[in-house]
């Protein structure tokens, strides 16, 4: 028995992988071929009709709410950006959004000093092929035992954040901001992950609070004035997302969990064109609560968060790939095959508004 468990768990794989594709692919851009309109008619307008499999449980529609927006990524290393976010970063890409997407990548990855050159081209290249717009690469020190300062990174985000230095164009500094990192976890505890999330979360709650003083201050003066600009850097319409951390199984499933996810939002779907009734199986929560901090009572408040779930399909899956083993060649040790093989965050994002 313990000779034939490898063969098993082998089956186990391919049959998942299989299956996989058929629901994230196979199925859906045929359904898209025979129903769409511009395909069948052959009249396009800006882009190629996507598939898209994006399930916002809050939003009965199921669709992606992240749109028209300005998108900045915030990782600690290169090669986060694909081990981690390729899922939502090539969606939320997709030309039907109508997103900007930027990236800051705060360390060169100078674990090993010499690499420093060839870790930020590899960046460079990565980012190309998942369609990323603007990159800044910062020199804090990358490793295990290093745990970056909250205020250093806050300072970080106002000097990269801002519209004069953020390198991008003038139509997507009007466009809503939306921040995203990693959850206080940090995928694996690395604390480098994790000194993000809490310099991020700090620098939004500088945001907010300094939003909340200009409006009692407008409140007061009772001026008319016409504001023609909001500064990226002081906007409180800046919205921050989070990767949820998985646990080791979850993280090592692969396609497994995310087959019996997807096959119950398409019953989901087909039953609620008879009954008004959503259908909602995942393995995390469902009803996400965070505490909010009340700067004016003193309060913890409870309230519910919205997130959204990305899944890859086969196209956005061989993307992730070509920029990890292409994009990252020197990272491609044998550990590094195995995640491809393995990691669920390939396939998967889940992205919890804070």
């Amino acid at each position: 028995m313990i000779f034939k468990l490898p063969l098993i768990l082998l089956r186990l794989y391919i049959t998942s992988f299989i299956i996989w594709i058929f629901q994230t692919t196979i199925l859906p851009q045929t359904l898209t071929k025979l129903t769409n309109v511009s395909i069948k008619t052959q009249t396009f307008q800006h882009y190629y009709p996507y598939t898209s499999l994006v399930n916002t449980p809050k939003n009965s529609n199921s669709i992606n709410t992240i749109t028209n927006s300005n998108i900045t990524y915030i990782i600690a290393h290169p090669d986060d950006e694909v081990m981690f976010f390729a899922p939502s970063i090539i969606e939320l890409k997709k030309p039907k959004y109508n997103n900007q997407i930027n990236l800051i990548c705060f360390s060169k990855g100078n674990y090993i000093k010499s690499m420093d050159e060839i870790r930020q081209s590899e960046l460079i290249q990565s980012s190309r092929i998942l369609g990323i717009d603007q990159v800044s690469i910062l020199d804090y020190q990358d490793g295990m035992n290093e745990t970056w300062q909250l205020n250093d990174i806050v300072q970080s985000l106002h000097e990269n954040l801002s519209p004069t230095n953020s390198g991008s164009d003038t139509n997507s500094n009007n466009k809503p901001s939306v921040l995203i990192t990693f959850d206080d976890q940090g995928v694996s505890n690395h604390p480098n992950h994790i000194s993000l999330f809490h310099g991020t979360k700090k620098y939004i709650q500088e945001l907010r609070r300094k939003s909340e003083n200009k409006n009692k201050t407008r409140i007061k003066t009772t001026t008319t004035t016409t504001i023609n600009y909001i500064d990226i850097d002081s906007s409180s319409s800046t919205k921050f997302y989070v990767l949820k951390s998985l646990n080791f199984f979850e993280k090592y499933s692969f396609t497994i969990l995310g087959n019996i996810e997807i096959l119950f939002n398409f019953i989901s779907l087909l039953i609620k064109k008879f009954i008004n009734i959503n259908i909602n199986v995942s393995f995390f929560s469902n009803q996400i609560i965070k505490s909010k901090f009340d700067n004016n009572n003193n309060n913890l408040q409870l309230q519910n968060l919205n997130d959204i779930r990305f899944y890859s399909d086969l196209n956005m899956l061989s993307l992730s790939y070509a920029a990890m083993a292409y994009g990252h060649f020197s990272q491609m040790v044998w550990f590094r095959y195995a995640w491809l093989l393995l990691s669920r965050y390939l396939t998967y994002n889940h992205l919890i508004e804070q």
